[in-house]
């Protein structure tokens, strides 16, 4: 069974993989896919290199992921060109590691409609934070400021048009235990429509 967690931008989505993983998911963590498909070496990150050149590449030659990202979610038209060469790479790995239906995968999936993977789900879970939450959580985990966060999520769907396409909403506002029972109580019945 294929389950897509999607939700804003540091909604918690891997936070709430990691519970459910607790209760025996597998958690797929589609930006994990998106720093292997785009490593050095790597078809996608040729790709990348061959359509906006060397300037966003370190001394290491590993892709500088933070200037480029500040250039494609300023401008329309780059964002669309790395997602035409990421989201069917991301997707046919996503696929491929999620193939055994026995079992339950959790797929983080941040851009989950944006990139049409929903269409390949069973079933949807949304995170839902506050603004603030979410921007104080990148600026921890991702060292972005308020600007870079603001400039990614208006290039996500809104949270209410997610929410009104999910099965599952988990409000990730409060405690993280208040999370867990959310969460377990979507998994309970996870495991019953098996």
């Amino acid at each position: 069974m294929r389950v897509g967690v999607t939700g804003n931008y540091a909604s918690g989505k891997g936070t709430v993989c990691d519970i459910f993983g607790e209760f025996g998911a597998y958690h797929i963590d589609t930006d994990v896919i998106s720093r292997e498909i785009s490593s050095p070496g790597t078809n996608g990150y040729q790709r990348i290199i061959n359509c906006f050149g060397n300037s966003y590449l370190l001394d290491s030659g590993e892709l500088d992921r933070r200037k480029l990202g500040k250039a494609v979610f300023t401008d329309p038209t780059m964002l669309s060109e790395l997602t035409s060469i990421l989201y069917p790479l991301i997707l046919e790995q996503t696929l491929k590691l999620s193939q055994d239906n026995s079992k339950i995968h959790m797929i983080n999936a941040p851009v989950l409609f944006e990139a049409g993977f929903d269409r390949y789900m069973d079933t949807i879970i949304v995170v839902s934070a506050p603004l603030s939450s979410s921007i104080n959580r990148g600026k921890i985990r991702d060292g972005l400021s308020t600007e870079e966060i603001l400039s990614r999520l208006e290039n996500q769907i809104s949270l209410n048009e997610k929410i009104k396409a999910a099965d599952y909403v988990i409000d990730n506002s409060g405690t993280i235990e208040q999370t867990r029972i959310q969460a377990e109580a979507i998994w309970n019945n996870l495991i019953s429509s098996k």
